[in-house]
């Protein structure tokens, strides 16, 4: 505590102690004037007033910290504790991101208009790539997604009651990009697979063909995980590299993600002479090679998402294919069902979506195509009987 006489009147500082998040050193200040007796009076009874609101807990007490600060504490104390190993490192490159633009800002300084010249900042931002060409370094979806991030951050702000409002929710980001889904025919994937037979990536391609699940999920798919018994996948975890050969077994990317998924009898078949393969190459070994995985090298460890994300995009390369991610055959899972008239219900149970406006919003072309061609097919229905 502390008043001190200044030329205009009285100062008075009260210390409440240390910033929890910060370790700084927590006042409140005010200046009191003119000089006099009555000025001295106020600026004891305000000081008063303070110690008095902080001992009942109605004071706000939260000291003053850069945005970056923030983030730092906000991704130790509420990312790490709860959400899974991918989903960090995408929170740590979006708010790298954040702190490297407006990372310097108070965070009570934060407003919606500063929020949004961040994003049009980041829209303009561009790169020059080998060959010369330039192109935008942040596509729409990419700052959306930042955007989400942060206004994640700061709903957290807000009830810590670091802020008494989250601002961003008044920031407007860019529209979501279009998404422009690629997929196979199946002619197309049955092509790729038999050009790919020899390679150690087959069977991940395979079982992502057949179900549609993610290359995590596949990687981390062992043989306890799989009911031949009653046609069943169990997509119990999610396998992470952690860097230097160590990896690990996550939860799925959602809760509905933990689900079983039907094998098609093509699958189960398939599954079967693999395990028994697998099974003579164990004996064979002395036992001294585990097979837990399904996709696995000689020596039993699994293969990586990484590995496999990569070296699918080489082998589509190397073959002339049409150009598509791994992830690409999830959707040409998707996209051959709705060929085939499943529902959009259906199809989201099907690749474990959370909702199914999320499976409606990814293939919004194709049920336009769909919609379409019923129409055609109605007004083709209506010309032949007028003809009749």
């Amino acid at each position: 505590m502390s008043i001190r006489e200044i030329e205009k009147g009285y100062y008075v500082e009260v210390f409440l102690g240390k910033d929890p998040m910060t370790g700084k050193k927590i006042r409140k200040t005010k200046t009191f004037s003119p000089l006099g007796r009555k000025s001295m009076k106020e600026s004891k009874l305000w000081e008063a007033e303070m110690l008095e609101s902080y001992k009942k807990g109605n004071l706000d007490v939260k000291g003053s910290m850069k945005l970056s600060d923030y983030l730092d504490y906000w991704f130790e104390n509420y990312a790490v504790p709860n959400t899974a190993y991918q989903t960090q490192t995408r929170y740590k490159t979006f708010c790298e991101c954040i702190k490297t633009n407006i990372g310097h800002i108070p965070l009570d300084e934060l407003t919606p208009p500063l929020l949004e010249r961040f994003y049009t900042s980041l829209r303009q931002e561009t790169k020059t790539l080998k060959d010369g060409i330039v192109k935008r370094r942040y596509m729409d979806g990419t700052i959306l997604k930042t955007h989400k991030v942060l206004h994640k951050a700061l709903s957290k702000a807000v009830s810590w009651q670091y802020l008494s409002k989250n601002v961003s929710d008044y920031a407007e980001p860019p529209a979501d990009d279009k998404r422009k889904i690629s997929a196979w025919t199946v002619s197309e994937a049955r092509q790729f697979m038999r050009l790919i037979r020899e390679s150690k990536l087959w069977l991940a391609v395979f079982i992502a063909f057949y179900t549609g699940m993610r290359e995590g999920e596949i990687c981390a798919l062992r043989w306890v995980d799989i009911n031949f018994e009653n046609d069943l996948i169990s997509v119990n975890n999610n396998l992470v590299y952690r860097g230097a050969g160590i990896t690990s077994l996550d939860d799925p990317k959602t809760d509905s993600s933990k689900a079983d998924v039907f094998m098609p009898k093509e699958l189960k078949k398939m599954l079967e002479r693999i395990k028994k393969s697998q099974d003579a190459m164990h004996l064979a070994s002395g036992r001294t090679v585990n097979f837990e995985y399904v996709c696995s090298w000689e020596d039993g460890r699994p293969l990586t998402p990484g590995y496999v994300a990569r070296t699918f995009t080489k082998l589509v390369k190397k073959h002339n294919m049409k150009k598509i991610t791994f992830h690409g055959l999830r959707h040409t899972h998707a996209t051959i069902l709705y060929a085939s008239g499943a529902s959009s219900h259906d199809i989201s149970k099907r690749l474990r979506h959370s909702r199914v406006s999320t499976t409606d919003d990814i293939f919004i072309h194709i049920t336009d195509e769909i919609k379409k061609s019923t129409a055609d097919l109605f007004s083709r229905a209506v010309d032949n009987a007028e003809t009749k």
